[in-house]
């Protein structure tokens, strides 16, 4: 199963449970995404409708879609589009993707001798073997695509890469979609850093 359909899976199952991924905080995070968003020509605009379009790998997956589209949708709002299906400017496709590290890639390898992060090793031999004990590494990457449903020409596409230590992806989606439509829809040129800041998440009674 690929990372895309994998969590398009994790969103649907959470869509049904009604539930939220574990790992949150108690204190606001700062989602510091990078962004890099392309103009079509003509360009896009704002004030105008849309609706979602999807691919057939998406529509295999169509819980999950569901769910994507709707974290989406407030992203959307945001820099002035609105949805209505039946006259829509626009057709939006939105993609994500979810890779798993075993540890942070930022951070440098530990070797036996080293004092890097936190770990136990046991030696056999000549050998040194390296237990980590560092938490996994999530990296997601969100891709926007709108369309004109008129002419079929690109108007604007953006996509928005983070990754940390969280896996509350219904958390952090929607921060990260909302970096990847800042500057909506003239961003400047080139490669940039979004920060959004996430509000902890409230606890259930």
């Amino acid at each position: 199963m690929s990372a895309r359909h994998g969590l398009l899976r994790y969103l649907g199952l959470a869509a049904l449970a009604g539930t939220l991924l574990l790992g949150g905080c108690a204190l606001p995070r700062m989602i510091d995404s990078e962004v890099q968003s392309f103009p079509g020509n003509p360009g896009a605009v704002t004030g105008v409708a849309y609706r979602f379009e999807r691919l057939p790998s998406q529509q295999a997956y169509a819980v999950g879609q569901d769910r994507l589209e709707a974290l989406a949708e407030p992203a959307l709002a945001r820099v002035g589009l609105v949805r209505n299906d039946a006259q829509a400017r626009y057709s939006v496709q939105v993609d994500v993707r979810l890779d798993t590290f075993a540890r942070n890639p930022h951070q440098p390898l530990r070797d036996h001798a080293g004092g890097f992060g936190f770990g136990v090793g046991t030696s056999l031999g000549d050998s040194m073997f390296f237990l980590s004990m560092e938490p996994p590494w999530y990296q997601y990457t969100v891709h926007l695509l709108l369309r004109d449903t008129t002419t079929a020409r690109i108007a604007y596409e953006t996509s928005a890469v983070f990754d940390g230590p969280w896996s509350d992806s219904d958390n952090l989606l929607p921060a990260i979609l909302e970096a990847a439509l800042r500057d909506y829809p003239n961003p400047p040129a080139g490669p940039r850093k979004v920060v959004v800041e996430l509000p902890p998440a409230r606890k259930e009674r």
